[in-house]
């Protein structure tokens, strides 16, 4: 008998929620393993702490948040065994001064009964903050919060007999500000005296804000595009989904979790939500938790409302008021995928093609952007990203092949039709990057099976 209710209680589960399903991305959570394993080995050595910055970026809904909430399940289990973290999340805003930061980890580190808290003496208020009796710490309380540092916290921690490694997650780390320069250095040289791992998410531009805000020279293999999962994985979080619900699943000739993964084109996000739409069908009192009993049409009816409504908030002001222009953009991209300087050159090579009549000037770049900045936007709204294809290469292209359908159609261009635009216009000797080159399973390997009616 199908759990109804739990399936009512996911089908009501929006984008942001943390996935039920968590599915691969063993490479990811390898490394911060790794990262944890070399932490603990230091401490125990004695050694200066190096912890080097970690980064997950991507377009929206590659799954970047599920991965931190991911780190923080599996540390919560134990299962990085010996060199097992605290897992501490905080917002971009808490790196704006030391203090704001200090004082997170520590009441993170408080609830998980490391410490009851960290102050200081307040100087001329008579009130003795933090007491250190018999090895115990107490605490008193005072109106007036403390200046904490990173040296009162180092200095707390070293006293402790069991020292982990402390992950500092933060998420959408590209709307960081020039005030937390300070602190993405110092966590990124690992000068504080604690076992800091800082693991930021963020888009596809993020690591262009990181290192323009204090990470300098972060190492390439540390920095991790997420992108879609591959075809058994996806296949994978599907049937988990079918067998955690008690769906019933007799006499169903239609392979769901096949079904549901290659429409999803493996996009963790429109996987969700083919999911969602799937357990609204399954809850339906006709249905009532038979999947042989399920219509398939109706689920991707609703799979594509939910689908398009995510594309539809990609679509910036800016965007749509050039939607010519990134069409084109977006068919020569997937055409020709190149790294970021071809991209802009094709940029600039359309806008100098595009008509000059004001009432088309949907083809032409917009006033108030160079080529370089309208393809980071593009990059930031998810519409591109940057895949590492070696050591030093990389090519930007659409990570999910509907959303360059839904691109390419809204701005009145048919994707079955050839760009005009040739290689030569591309800026510089740079060659085109094959799809096989991709570090991860190429987006593009099918035909898109939504597009736009």
């Amino acid at each position: 008998m199908a759990d109804i209710e739990s399936l009512k209680r996911f089908s009501r589960l929006k984008e942001r929620d943390t996935s039920l399903f968590f599915v691969g991305r063993d490479l990811y959570i390898d490394d911060i393993k790794m990262a944890c394993a070399d932490a603990v080995e230091s401490l125990h050595q004695g050694e200066c702490i190096t912890s080097e910055t970690r980064l997950f970026y991507g377009a929206p809904g590659a799954g970047k948040t599920s991965l931190l909430h991911e780190l923080e399940k599996r540390a919560q289990r134990g299962d990085f065994g010996t060199s097992t973290p605290h897992v501490v999340s905080a917002s971009h805003t808490d790196l704006n001064k030391e203090k704001e930061l200090v004082l997170t980890i520590a009441q993170h580190l408080e609830m998980d009964g490391v410490f009851r808290t960290i102050a200081e003496e307040q100087a001329g208020m008579g009130a003795n903050i933090l007491n250190i009796l018999n090895g115990s710490i107490q605490h008193t309380h005072t109106r007036h919060p403390p200046e904490a540092t990173f040296g009162q916290l180092a200095a707390l921690y070293r006293a402790l007999k069991h020292q982990p490694p402390i992950l500092l997650c933060v998420d959408e780390i590209q709307n960081i500000k020039p005030e937390s320069d300070e602190m993405l250095s110092l966590l990124h040289q690992g000068n504080h005296g604690l076992p800091i791992i800082p693991v930021y998410a963020g888009l596809g531009n993020s690591l262009n804000m990181l290192m323009n805000h204090g990470v300098s020279r972060p190492v390439s293999g540390y920095m991790h595009s997420v992108g879609a999962l591959a075809p058994d994985e996806a296949h994978e979080c599907v049937q988990t989904m079918l067998t955690t619900f008690d769906v019933d699943c007799t006499d169903v000739e239609d392979d769901w979790p096949a079904i549901l993964a290659e429409c999803s084109d493996y996009w963790p996000q429109h996987l969700h939500n083919g999911m969602r739409a799937l357990s609204q069908e399954l809850i339906h009192p006709t249905v009532n938790g038979r999947l042989s009993a399920v219509s398939l049409e109706r689920v991707s009816t609703t799979e594509r409302a939910f689908r398009n409504e995510a594309y539809s908030w990609r679509i910036s002001e800016t965007l749509d008021r050039t939607k010519h222009l990134v069409a084109k953009v977006m068919q020569q991209v997937i055409a020709h995928p190149g790294g970021i300087d071809a991209v802009e050159s094709i940029v600039l090579a359309l806008d100098q093609q595009a008509p000059q009549d004001p009432a088309l000037r949907s083809a032409s770049l917009p006033e108030e952007m160079n080529a370089s900045e309208y393809v980071n936007h593009m990059i930031h709204r998810g519409l591109l990203q940057k895949f590492t294809t070696g050591e030093t290469n990389s090519v930007v292209t659409c990570p999910i092949p509907s959303l360059a359908t839904y691109v390419m159609q809204c701005g009145g261009v048919d994707p079955e039709s050839q760009p005009i635009l040739v290689k030569t216009l591309r800026k510089g000797p740079q060659e085109d990057l094959q799809q096989s080159d991709l570090s991860e399973p190429s987006p593009f390997e099918k035909t898109d099976p939504y597009k736009i009616s």
